[in-house]
């Protein structure tokens, strides 16, 4: 008997004759092999290609985060600094071996995990980036410690419909909003099932979450309010607002934002303003118009805080992030329609880190765009 190993030799160079029964057979194998051989020296050509690029890629990557865009432009002391996007596992430093990319390709393993189609919410810490996609129904978790990643795709026997918003707690648990499921789950940071929090009988349309040492907020779309629950068992405990245009009141809420301090900020997306809560729920203030001018709003989306009080919001119509202080007065805005670095198309979801990191997520460009806020001490440095 001839090992696949021998064949696979015979195949790449060789022929042998012993008699003509042998010889039949050989030609047949060699038939067969010559076009998976083919393809698997054009693979080995492909990938000696990509490694190369790979290495390019590391140096354009290292050469943007010094040069890059910058908000606002010089001579002006620079507030916002252009990272990086990330796309996928790859840009994390995650990288298959070429064994085994040239594997996937022969026998058409095309992992879904690895895609990001249509992402939406996004959370960070020190360690990890989540971020949900309602394009793949997926949760994709990269963990920058360890240069891996993985994808959460359902909660015990339900697998997502549309997840929009994560958050994750100092252990690890992993909170996420399903807004078909109309449910909170909760994951260890393993992605394992813990339980759910609400029910289709409670939340109508839940989106953005929020959390803080005791509790979860939710914004509920349809529901036009906010509803509270204890991180501790998932216990309901209240809710606030209600469909309208007064003080308190929402019109399709999508995206929530709790600061350091404790308060707050929700995107009240169809009053075209942001509105400012203390933690339990009390009105505090509010700023936002609707209009196609400087510090107006056509279609906001995430919010977020950075440490020294500003307020950024993505608009998805304008392709701008929008800096307001908390009174709502326009500090800057960066970004514009477009496909390169700093650039952006439909904006949706918005986190800053402790080290006020600034993630964007970029929708139709299928990425996460990373910049940094600039305090005014490293500015002038």
């Amino acid at each position: 008997m001839i090992s696949f190993d021998s064949l696979l030799i015979k195949g790449l160079g060789g022929c042998y004759k012993k008699d003509d029964e042998q010889a039949g057979m050989t030609k047949m194998r060699n038939k067969m092999l010559h076009p998976l051989c083919t393809v698997f020296c054009i693979c080995l050509i492909i990938f000696s290609a990509c490694a190369t690029s790979d290495l390019e890629t590391l140096k354009q990557e290292s050469f943007s985060y010094t040069t890059g865009p910058v908000w606002p432009p010089p001579p002006q002391t620079t507030r916002i600094q252009y990272i990086k996007s990330i796309y996928g596992p790859s840009d994390i430093g995650m990288k298959k071996s070429w064994v085994k990319k040239t594997m996937d390709i022969l026998f058409g393993r095309d992992e879904i995990g690895q895609i990001v189609l249509r992402p939406y919410g996004v959370f960070a810490d020190s360690e990890r980036i989540y971020l949900t996609d309602p394009g793949t129904r997926l949760l994709h978790v990269f963990d920058l410690r360890e240069k891996k990643s993985f994808v959460i795709k359902k909660a015990d026997k339900d697998e997502f419909q549309s997840p929009i918003g994560v958050a994750a707690d100092k252990s690890g648990e992993i909170y996420l909003s399903d807004s078909l499921l109309k449910r909170i789950f909760l994951f260890d940071r393993d992605g394992r099932y813990l339980r759910d929090i609400g029910s289709e009988n409670v939340l109508k349309r839940p989106a953005g979450i929020t959390i803080d040492e005791e509790r979860l907020y939710v914004a509920d779309t349809h529901h036009h309010k906010i509803f509270v629950f204890s991180k501790k068992d998932g216990t309901f405990l209240f809710s606030f607002g209600k469909n309208g245009t007064g003080n308190g009141e929402f019109n399709y809420p999508t995206n929530i934002f709790i600061d350091k301090s404790g308060l707050l900020y929700i995107t009240d997306s169809l009053n075209f303003r942001v509105q400012i809560f203390d933690k339990h729920g009390h009105f505090i203030s509010s700023f936002g118009k609707h209009g196609d001018g400087s510090g107006d709003f056509s279609k906001p989306r995430g919010i977020a805080v950075d440490s020294d009080g500003h307020v950024y919001v993505a608009d998805a119509l304008f392709d701008t992030v929008q800096i307001f202080d908390r009174d709502g007065r326009l500090l800057l805005a960066f970004g514009k329609t477009g496909r390169g670095n700093g650039h952006m198309v439909l904006p949706a979801g918005l986190f800053i880190d402790e080290q006020d990191r600034i993630y964007v997520v970029d929708s139709s460009n299928q990425r996460i765009q990373i910049f940094q806020y600039v305090k005014e001490m490293r500015a002038k440095e």
